[in-house]
Parts: structure tokens; C-alpha cells; sequence
């Protein structure tokens, strides 16, 4: 549900980079699954290794038990039958001999049950002679199958009644049968295993470091495929944006861009002038090559497109880093100025205007003289769009052109040369 949702807040689409974060989160959120269920997975099967090992060595156990303690521990009915039965007088001689014979075999603990759920003996002699009706793993044993289960005893006392603690054992309960095969009773054999729990935690412990290893490579490498796929598309996806809006001959901004930016600052400057803020102005400034067309029909339209981009780059040297120009139309460009007045969007007029004129352009070998007429115009508080404030400005380059050309024409008035 956390990757679905954050998939769903995720635009791979816009963002490539967000693939790779959606991966990353993947990858550490699948390599922390998958550590924890192999982890888990490792330790439930080696439990059941050492429980199904500890059943056969208990059954051994049990046998040899009965073996040698059939006639002490087993006691016959007139009928033929048997039942679970040990002389009281017997059980100190008995005690010693199991605690001396299953010493070698790791075993700290054993009972004998009757088939009642009688403790008829225990390494614990205090409890001999309870009964555990509501046990269920013992009276799943004396229906004739075998039960083990692994835990951990924080506290126990072994054969020589020392006290251990943090003991790892295997509980085991042996059903015995008699001659008909009939179960009589149960033995409870716990398995002290702790050596053996250590070693294989330890191989846990080094399975899952390895597989660590290995998910970290195989996300790494995948990681850095997805890297670098991602970063080739986001490289096209800059691509296609600045070809969006961008002019393809000039480099500047082209027409549907630069009057988005038109309206963006026009907005801002409207919000700062409600606020009763300092530079609360926007201008405007609209330039058209002089005699561009004679240009074209002498030199060819190559030589036209080259004295474009060379205007565009005299343009665009004359402007801070927070102005923006596009290419309005064929030879025309349109200036937005942030924050700037008309004084001063005339002098930035000025100092394009004498950059154009006052350096030749390089045409088919020929050094040209190209000159610019220049609209310059600002936003005012009645204006209700940038159009209106866009429209003086051309009519002030209408004036310009009109008046001669080669010069620059403010909301109300033309600077002639």
C-alpha cells in the first residue's frame, strides 16, 4: 500500500527522476522483505532440522531406555496387558541410573507419563506424581505420534542439577507402546541443543549477509542501468521542452513563449503595484530589422538567416540575467523587462540600438550596416493586459519606422538618431 501510494503521487512521465527514486524506495523496501522472510525462512527450517534430528536421537533414547528398564517401568495386567508403573521403592536406583545413562546424550530433563497424563517420574522428583491433563502436545502423543518442538528455557536445572539459563532444548514426547501396540504412556525428553542452535544462527547469520551481497549488487547494477536510462530521458525531455519554446534559428524564445513570460510578468508586476510596492513595472520593448527584406533579396536567405541570429546575439548581450527576448516574427523581437521603468528600458533600447548600428555584419563577404527601429513601452496601473502595454510599444515602433527608420520610438514621443 506505501508503493502503491507512492507510485500514485510519483509522475514518472514529467519527473524520469522519479522512476528512480520509485526504484530505490522499491529496492531497499524489497531487499528488507526479502532478507526478513529468507531470515525467517532459514531459521523455521533449521528448527525443524534440529527438531526432526532431536526426535530420532529421543526415539533412540527411549528405546534403549526401554530396553534396559522394560520390567521397572512397564508392568503387566492379568490379562495379557501392560501399563505404566514404577515402584516407588525403586525410583531412587532408577533415578541414578537414567541420570548416569542419559548424561552422554545432551539430555537435561526427562518425565515418564502414564497414559492418564500421570507423572510417574521426573529428573524433577518434586513434580512426581502430577498429573497434566491439559497438555495437548502430551495427549497428542499418546495417541501413538511422536511431538517435538523447539524452544528456548531461559531457566533449567540439567542431570547433575545445575542451574542453566538460555538454554535452547527440543521438548520431545515419545509414545510407549506395549507388546500389542498399544500406547501406555509417554516419555517428555528435552534435548539440550544449544551448540548446535549456535552454529547453525551463526549460518543463518552468513546466509543472509551473502544474500545481502547479492541484492545489493543486483539492485546496484540495476540501479545504475535505471540511472542511466532516466538521465537519457530526461537529455530528450529538456530537448523536447527547450524545443517547445525555443526559436530553432535564433536560440531566443519563441513567439508563444515569450508572450506566455509577457503575461507572467505582467501578473507580477499588477500584484506588486496592488501592494503598493517599489518597482512595480514591466517593459516592453519591440525591435525590427531595417530593410530586412532588401537584405533577403540581395544576399539570399541564408545571409538573412545569419544577420537574425547575429542581431538576436548583439540583443541578448544587452540584457540581465531575470530579462527574457524572443523572436516575435520574422524579424522582429520582443523584450520583457521585469521591474524596470521607462527611463530605463529606454537606455537598455539605446544600448541595443547602437550595438546593431554602430558594428557591420559580415554578409556573402560584404560588411552590411544593419540598423533596428525600436517601440519602447511600460505597463500602467489601467492597463488590464499586456497587450495594452504591448500595443504602445508597437506604436511607438510604428512611429520609429514611419519617422525614418533607425531609431526608437517611446510610448509618446520617437529618439531620433
Amino acid at each position: 500500500m506505501a508503493i502503491s501510494g507512492l507510485v500514485g503521487k510519483l509522475d514518472v512521465k514529467k519527473d524520469p527522476d522519479a522512476l528512480l527514486r520509485l526504484f530505490s524506495v522499491t529496492a531497499m523496501v524489497s531487499i528488507v522483505i526479502i532478507l526478513l522472510l529468507a531470515g525467517f525462512g532459514f531459521r523455521e527450517g533449521l528448527e525443524r532440522f534440529v527438531e526432526s534430528a532431536a526426535e530420532e536421537d529421543a526415539t533412540s533414547i527411549s528405546s534403549a531406555l526401554l530396553s534396559e528398564e522394560r520390567d521397572k517401568i512397564i508392568a503387566p495386567y492379568a490379562d495379557g496387558g501392560s501399563y505404566m508403573h514404577i515402584d516407588p521403592a525403586d525410583l531412587p536406583r532408577l533415578d541414578q541410573h537414567l541420570r548416569q545413562f542419559l548424561a552422554p546424550f545432551g539430555i537435561v530433563k526427562i518425565k515418564i507419563y502414564s497414559n492418564d497424563c500421570r507423572i510417574i517420574y521426573s529428573t524433577e522428583t518434586g513434580i512426581i506424581g502430577m498429573t497434566n491433563l491439559n497438555n495437548k502436545r502430551l495427549n497428542h502423543a499418546l495417541t501413538g505420534v511422536a511431538d517435538s518442538k523447539f524452544e528456548k528455557k531461559e531457566d533449567v536445572h540439567d542431570l547433575a542439577k545445575e542451574q542453566r539459563l538460555a538454554v535452547d532444548v527440543v521438548e520431545t514426547y515419545i509414545p510407549v507402546k506395549d507388546k500389542q501396540n498399544k500406547v501406555i504412556g509417554c516419555f517428555e525428553i528435552y534435548q539440550d541443543v544449544t551448540s548446535t542452535w549456535t552454529i547453525f544462527k551463526n549460518s543463518i547469520a552468513l546466509l543472509v549477509g551473502i544474500l545481502f551481497l547479492i541484492l545489493m549488487v543486483a539492485f546496484g547494477l540495476s540501479f545504475i542501468v535505471i540511472r542511466k536510462a532516466t538521465r537519457s530521458v530526461r537529455e530528450i525531455q529538456q530537448a523536447i521542452r527547450k524545443q517547445a519554446i525555443t526559436d530553432p534559428l535564433t536560440g531566443l524564445l519563441n513567439k508563444r513563449q515569450i508572450l506566455h513570460t509577457a503575461g507572467t510578468e505582467f501578473a507580477r508586476a499588477r500584484r506588486r503595484r496592488e501592494k503598493g510596492m517599489p518597482d512595480a513595472e514591466v517593459a516592453f520593448i519591440m525591435v525590427d530589422i531595417d530593410q530586412f527584406k532588401e537584405v533577403n533579396d540581395r544576399y539570399g536567405h541564408l545571409a538573412g538567416d545569419h544577420l537574425l541570429k547575429e542581431v538576436s546575439d548583439r540583443i541578448s548581450t544587452s540584457l540581465r540575467g531575470f530579462d527574457a527576448v524572443g523572436r516575435f516574427g520574422g524579424d522582429e523581437f520582443l523584450i520583457i523587462l521585469p521591474n524596470t521603468n521607462l527611463d530605463e528600458a529606454c537606455l537598455v533600447a539605446r544600448k541595443i540600438w547602437m550595438l546593431v548600428r554602430e558594428e557591420p555584419f559580415v554578409l556573402e563577404g560584404d560588411q552590411v550596416r544593419g540598423t533596428v527601429s525600436i517601440g519602447v513601452a511600460t505597463s500602467q496601473a489601467g492597463d488590464t493586459s499586456y497587450t495594452d502595454a504591448m500595443k504602445r510599444a508597437d506604436d511607438g515602433l510604428y512611429r520609429a519606422k514611419s519617422g525614418g527608420r533607425d531609431r526608437i520610438g517611446e510610448q509618446a514621443e520617437v529618439l531620433g538618431t
